[in-house]
């Protein structure tokens, strides 16, 4: 008869060591994993926003102006209007025309423009953030902008409309919407800014920023429908920890901002409070460099 052969398996010891070093391999790359993802929905992130500065450029060259901060009668916000210039006639051709005029009339949320409203557009969401996902703590916003010193906003309870499709961009107002003629933004309250009114320079001026629309880090407070989401002031500047009425963003490093060229620059948490508001103002004759 032949002997059986002997088979020698792990000790306890060698098994302990071999997921010890498949534990700090792990370790090693997960970091790795998720900066990738990062850089990925930050290049997604500033492609959203490159498409939504062209829209309102090709939006000027079919209307002669800008569309409107937002419609202080419907209250609808930019967005809507730039539906059929980013790929969404289809939701577009269902807000009544009446509500679109400037001013228009009756609000947004009743009729097909609600229906409008429920579908989710992927290009006005940021991927690092992914809103439709974030249940916020006090409510979900029908209308927010800017038109003087103390921010406009009306809101429904956090789980009120669900399907409401969601973004986390806004338009910029500038320091405090129309109320401040020398640092007016080129979206503010009915406005039909041209491109040659923005005599600061395409290339010196915020067209839109990344918003969360409320605080972060932390517990939410709001989070935004693209339909009622308007021009957003600058006078608070951009924070290391971003409240309900300012720009802010998921991204590490900054917030990313397309200008009215259609260049989409990232701007520091904490920068200089009145280089921001001279960034955001059309018309203030001061040119900011040296930003980042």
């Amino acid at each position: 008869m032949r002997p059986n052969p002997f088979r020698r398996g792990f000790t306890l010891i060698e098994l302990l060591v071999v997921i010890a070093i498949i534990a700090v391999l792990i370790g090693l790359l997960l970091p790795a994993v998720q900066k990738v993802r990062e850089a990925a929905a930050r290049m997604s992130c500033s492609n959203n926003m490159k498409q939504l500065g062209l829209a309102a450029a090709n939006y000027e060259s079919s209307y002669g102006y800008l569309p409107p901060g937002n419609n202080s009668v419907s209250a609808i916000g930019t967005f809507g209007y730039l539906l059929p210039f980013v790929e969404q006639d289809n939701i577009y051709q269902l807000i009544e025309p009446a509500k679109l005029a400037i001013p228009g009339t009756g609000v947004w949320y009743s009729g097909n423009s609600w229906t409008a409203a429920n579908y989710r557009v992927k290009m006005f969401q940021c991927p690092s953030d992914g809103s439709d996902n974030v249940t916020a703590s006090t409510g979900v916003w029908a209308y927010v902008y800017v038109n003087g010193p103390t921010p406009s906003a009306g809101s429904w309870s956090p789980t009120a409309y669900p399907t409401l499709g969601k973004t986390n961009y806004a338009p910029n107002a500038g320091y405090l919407g129309a109320a401040n003629t020398s640092l007016t933004g080129p979206f503010f309250t009915n406005s039909k800014t041209t491109i040659t009114a923005i005599s600061d320079g395409t290339s010196n001026t915020i067209g839109f920023g990344e918003y969360l629309g409320g605080h972060n880090p932390g517990t939410r407070d709001y989070v935004s429908t693209w339909m009622g989401t308007g021009g957003l002031p600058t006078a608070w500047g951009l924070t290391e920890t971003s409240e309900w009425y300012q720009f802010g963003g998921r991204h590490t490093g900054g917030v990313l901002f397309a200008f009215c060229d259609g260049s989409v620059r990232s701007l520091r948490r904490g920068m200089d409070s009145s280089a921001f508001v001279f960034l955001s103002g059309m018309n203030d004759g001061v040119v900011v460099t040296n930003v980042d």
